[in-house]
């Protein structure tokens, strides 16, 4: 049996994160993760972000991070007009407004964050190592997976608190955010709808996108959509085509043709949702800190009561393991 020190679940943002602090201190730290990438919810695909897109200048964990490796920031594009698609079709495109204004991205995508954070990690990040039973005995946490077994003075859960009634850890249900949706990314040789005074902006109550931005990246050398669906829309059949149809009605008939469509349905990634998370939720849950145990310490972005659910709420929720974890040295 191999034996660490602090092992945490979960190589997203907050694992990464956590990983990073607690290895540049010399702790004897492993990171596990069930996907054969870093990053958890964090996902860019040629530079779009199939997960988060957003940092707001608030967010003043997020934009330090960046800094440190060097990455820029830009703003959202929000100038022109909104589109209004109501629940019957019709469609309405005098909105003066931008949703997102003020909104940050960043310089080819936000997965470059979460891929340097990983190579600082080296052979501590282990992908590929799903784990499938967490026991609390005596002084330690025995860890079991498919081909392996650790045992660890004290153990992180990085990831939504929902998964951890997998390893039959109880936790409180607490919602998974955007869990049940999907991304769907439209690429174009330019952003066209700019020269129609619209900002990319769209909000729909007829679908199957619910919510549409301008995803072009700052040099505007290409242009780019991107759409949220609520929960299950993306299981139906049709539904690239239905959202590609959508983005002609709403956009023009440029938008037909899309040069690439990327799309990330996170309702299906078990290794981010359970069967709770399928359902819409009502709104935006109230996020509060999950209470440790003598071994076990909660860090997923929706065990933070700062920006829960959010890239800012899994370094908040970061930060805070790392202090419980610093009052121990074993």
């Amino acid at each position: 049996m191999e034996e660490t020190e602090i092992c945490v679940i979960g190589a997203g943002l907050s694992g990464l994160a956590l990983g990073t602090a607690l290895r540049s201190e010399g702790r004897d730290v492993t990171i596990l993760e069930a996907r054969d990438r870093a990053g958890g919810r964090v996902l860019s695909q040629q530079g779009y972000d199939l997960g988060p897109s957003w940092i707001w200048p608030h967010n003043h964990r997020m934009l330090a991070l960046a800094s440190r490796f060097g990455l820029r920031s830009f703003p959202q594009y929000a100038s022109g007009r909104l589109v209004f698609e109501d629940g019957e079709g019709a469609i309405r495109s005098d909105l003066d407004f931008a949703t997102m204004g003020g909104a940050l991205r960043i310089e080819g995508g936000l997965m470059r964050v979460t891929d340097a954070l990983a190579i600082q990690l080296g052979q501590s990040l282990r992908l590929d190592h799903p784990v499938r039973r967490v026991t609390e005995v005596g002084a330690g946490v025995t860890l079991l997976g498919d081909n392996f077994e650790i045992r660890a003075a004290r153990v992180v859960f990085a990831l939504p608190p929902r998964l951890t009634a997998g390893f039959s850890v109880a936790v409180p249900d607490v919602p998974t955010w955007m869990a049940g949706h999907a991304k769907l990314i439209a690429t174009y040789n330019a952003p066209f709808w700019r020269d129609s005074g619209l900002n990319g902006d769209a909000i729909s109550h007829y679908g199957p996108l619910a919510e549409i931005h301008d995803a072009s990246p700052v040099d505007t050398r290409v242009g780019a959509l991107f759409g949220f669906t609520h929960p299950g829309a993306a299981r139906q059949s049709g539904f690239r085509d239905s959202a590609i149809a959508q983005l002609t009605r709403l956009f023009g008939p440029l938008a037909a043709t899309p040069n690439d469509v990327f799309v990330k349905d996170w309702s299906d990634d078990l290794t981010t949702v359970t069967q709770a998370d399928r359902a819409r939720p009502a709104g935006h849950p109230a996020y509060s800190a999950i209470p440790p145990t003598a071994r076990l310490t909660f860090a997923g972005s929706e065990a933070s009561p700062i920006d829960g659910g959010f890239l800012e709420g899994a370094l908040a929720a970061a930060e805070a393991a790392h202090v419980i974890l610093s009052r121990h040295s074993d």
